[in-house]
């Protein structure tokens, strides 16, 4: 069995997801990064997020602590999506359900 250090899986996904592999390597397991639609850029391979810099002229990895309030950025993004679509208690529980999982990582608790 063949071992292949970058999840060409997870790659595939983003790719008919929408985003954009870049000509940009991850600094922590060189895989080609991911340029998402709702402007994330991330190496799917191993989870790191990634921004450009002021200049825009490259990218840097994001601290954990930004990553963890990017994350929650983007949640809130999604949640705010969700409820201006509201119109029964299904959907108004999966908002619930979100902002309780917000709430958990932001606290730690999750």
């Amino acid at each position: 069995m063949s071992y292949n250090k970058y999840n060409v899986k997870k790659m595939a996904e983003a790719l008919q997801r929408g985003a954009i592999m870049m000509a940009i390597h991850c600094e922590a397991c060189g895989a080609p990064l991911f340029k998402h639609r709702d402007g994330r850029i991330e190496c799917v391979n191993c989870g790191k997020l990634y921004r450009f810099t002021q200049s825009g002229e490259r990218v840097e990895r994001l601290p954990p602590l930004e990553h963890g309030r990017e994350e929650a950025v983007l949640l809130l993004r999604d949640i705010e999506k969700n409820l201006m679509n509201v119109k029964d208690e299904n959907r108004m529980n999966s908002v619930i359900n979100a902002l309780r999982k917000l709430r958990d990582e932001i606290s730690g608790t999750g």
